[in-house]
């Protein structure tokens, strides 16, 4: 008798410690278990991205005959395109804003509205152009998105697809440059032919921003002076972020802005001088 009750003494003791000893794991892989932590993503327009990160957004064009159109003489096309964002950033696009500049005009989306790209996503635009030439699938001629400072490819269509790495090509590099040259005096005519009707006052105003613009920064060079700033002050980051993760927004009269994700900004103006996070107005 005495025997069965140490032996039930016995294994009810190793019973609860059983329980015990689980009960104790759970709350250590309970307590040991990664806290989820949550990062705001940050959407910019395509254009105020930095050229670091907009070469990790690609983009792809197809071209598809369009027979609704009148091909008796040559074909006619309509242009998709796809688009791939690989930043950590939510990226937004005016689709009205697509161009396609060929040596003899122009051609812009018809499209309206905004399209977001989310940060890793893949996004189609279909018949993004219409009425495309055939000679403007050559090569001679290039995608844009708002201006020239944001090429997404040169219109060299393979096997009907042309993409963005075709613009580290230096085939079409030199191929383009009239095309960007004619680009270029088209405006300055159209500049010249305004200016022969205005009065003296406008001649002079206009006169200023020439020369306002002859001398302001590019991108790159705002981008070198931030560097060179920060090199020489010590600064080991920008408000823990490195230079290339910064939103580069173009102001007024070539002034430039680099923000981080947590909304703090460094201006470089025209001139090369640095406005940092906390420094006083002028």
């Amino acid at each position: 008798m005495k025997k069965s009750l140490i032996l039930s003494a016995t294994m009810l003791t190793l019973l609860l410690g059983g329980c015990t000893t689980n009960s104790s794991s759970n709350q250590k892989e309970s307590s040991s278990s990664p806290k989820s932590s949550t990062r705001t993503v940050k959407t910019s327009y395509f254009q105020n991205l930095s050229n670091s990160a907009k070469r990790n957004v690609k983009f792809t064009f197809k071209l598809n005959q369009d027979d609704t159109e009148d091909n008796t003489a040559d074909p006619v096309y309509v242009v998709s395109a796809t688009i791939k964002n690989s930043t950590n950033k939510n990226i937004k696009f005016d689709q009205s804003k697509f161009i396609c500049v060929l040596p003899s005009n122009k051609i812009i989306s018809d499209k309206t509205g905004t399209l977001t790209i989310k940060a890793g996503e893949t996004k189609s635009i279909n018949q993004l152009f219409q009425k495309m030439p055939e000679q403007g699938t050559l090569g001679e001629g290039y995608i844009e998105y708002l201006n020239s400072d944001n090429k997404l490819a040169y219109t060299k269509f393979t096997h009907n697809i042309a993409s963005s790495n075709n613009l580290t090509e230096q085939k079409l590099i030199t191929q383009n440059k009239d095309t960007t040259a004619n680009s270029t005096n088209d405006d300055t005519d159209s500049s010249e032919s305004s200016s022969s009707v205005e009065n003296s006052s406008s001649s002079e105003s206009s006169s200023t921003q020439s020369t306002t613009s002859s001398t302001a920064l590019t991108e790159s060079q705002a981008r070198q002076v931030l560097k060179n700033w920060a090199d020489s002050d010590n600064v080991d980051s920008f408000g823990g972020y490195s230079l290339d993760e910064l939103e580069t927004i173009k102001g007024e009269n070539g002034n430039w802005s680099f923000v981080n994700d947590d909304g703090l900004s460094w201006g470089v103006s025209s001139t090369g001088k640095i406005h940092a996070p906390g420094d006083p107005m002028q």
